[in-house]
């Protein structure tokens, strides 16, 4: 059944075909040759995404739409504007600080790209930066997103490995953080042969700043700081953080109107249908794996090969990355979490490490080519070509890795603060 599922989905991006129809047929291919009715495969399906973490998604999704159109994203980035601007290499300094702001909100790594980046470059081109260096500082910074919580792809790995959802987001923080220095120090290395001009720091500036954007600050503490003190679920934070990022956006920054709610809501819809289609037919198809033994199959397998766990996520991590550079982040992590989940945790790997570590590695597929969507995005924005903002992002790479290293080599680093910290369940 295994080679059956990986030879369709194999001709399905061969073909271009979206990866939740590939699933589909995958799954209708698979119930006519095992002889099962079609009507458990939709039980299946409608149990894949019968869950209450899943309203996250869409909650968390609208915030950022609030964010970037409500004037909160704007005020977060000229904070940190006024917080970084002054070291060396400046405004590369302020876009990957941004990025950590708006990533600690919204969770998508393509929102972050899209609204850092349409914020950021003109002005760093106005400063000394190439067009292809800016928008690679501002692409990889998009990275970030996806690991500071709220994250999306660590809510679709909590659900598909019935894993803690709010452990996952603790967990997510300190490693979020690393790579955010990470792509600093990068940054403060390249900036003398790459340009961009140093601010002077100015209290008044920052606490101008500071006055206004302290409501907007409120919001990654309602998320983060309401998980940690156990006040909300992730489900409720993403409620309460969309209810707190509208009023704001229309009571007080007024940037927007009422009216402008229903694109974002049409695009919400949009997202979030894709997101969903997605986990109905890879339910079906873990469901299918299961009942033919397959993941029981690959942990034994793995075993016999190495029980040493350090070695295995090495070559977990090498099968991601290469994963990555065919296939989008959503579709892999609900297709290969449940399969190699098993495997890691057989020899002792926290599967809250491991969801954070799967998330960030196939974070960097989203940044690497033929498929990754964060690199399409910052050309579009940054219009420059693929071949220029991949040679500008070279260095990045490198940073992002050793980081990767880091993380295999000492997971304590992701496990220390849920462990630490005590939360309620999803």
């Amino acid at each position: 059944m295994l080679w059956i599922f990986l030879g369709i989905l194999l001709i399905s991006i061969v073909l271009g075909l979206p990866i939740a129809f590939g699933l589909g047929v995958a799954a209708v291919v698979m119930a006519v040759l095992s002889d099962i009715p079609l009507s458990i495969m939709i039980e299946q399906s409608i149990r894949g995404v019968n869950s209450f973490p899943l309203l996250a998604i869409p909650f968390f999704i609208l915030v950022g739409e609030v964010m970037s159109q409500g004037g909160i994203a704007r005020r977060l980035m000229e904070l940190a504007g006024a917080l970084v601007g002054f070291m060396r290499g400046g405004l590369g300094q302020v876009a990957i600080t941004g990025s950590m702001f708006f990533g600690g909100i919204s969770g998508s790594a393509v929102a972050d790209t899209a609204a850092t980046g349409a914020m950021m470059i003109p002005s760093m081109k106005q400063q000394g930066y190439t067009a292809a260096n800016a928008t690679a500082i501002n692409t990889v910074s998009s990275v970030i997103g996806i690991i500071i919580p709220p994250s999306i792809p660590l809510i679709l790995y909590g659900i598909v490995t019935e894993t803690s959802i709010s452990r996952l987001f603790i967990a997510g923080i300190v490693p979020g953080m690393m790579i955010g220095f990470a792509l600093m120090v990068t940054t403060f290395i390249l900036a003398s042969k790459q340009g961009g001009g140093v601010r002077k720091f100015r209290w008044d500036a920052l606490w101008k700043a500071f006055k206004d954007a302290w409501l907007a600050l409120v919001l990654p503490v309602i998320v983060i700081g309401g998980i940690i003190g156990g006040i909300f679920t992730a489900t409720e934070a993403a409620v309460a953080a969309l209810l707190y990022a509208l009023a704001i956006s229309l009571l007080v920054y007024r940037e927007f109107s009422i009216k402008a709610l229903g694109g974002m809501l049409i695009r919400t819809a949009r997202l979030t249908g894709m997101v969903m289609m997605l986990l109905a037919f890879a339910t079906v198809i873990a469901w299918f794996l299961t009942i033919n033994m397959v993941p029981q199959t690959l942990v034994s397998q793995v075993q016999s090969i190495t029980q040493d766990p350090f070695l295995l996520l090495l070559i977990v991590a090498a099968l991601l990355l290469v994963v990555g550079f065919v296939m989008d982040l959503t579709p892999a992590m609900v297709i290969m979490a449940p399969m190699l989940a098993p495997i890691v945790t057989s020899v002792g790997v926290d599967e809250v490490y491991f969801g954070v570590l799967m998330a960030f590695i196939l974070g960097v597929g989203l940044l690497t080519p033929p498929v990754g969507t964060c690199l399409y995005v910052g050309c579009g924005v940054g219009k420059v070509s693929m071949e220029s903002l991949v040679r500008a992002m070279l260095p990045y790479y490198a940073a992002l890795l050793v980081v990767l290293v880091i993380l295999i080599a000492f997971p304590g680093v992701v496990t220390w603060l849920p462990d630490l910290t005590a939360v309620r369940g999803n």
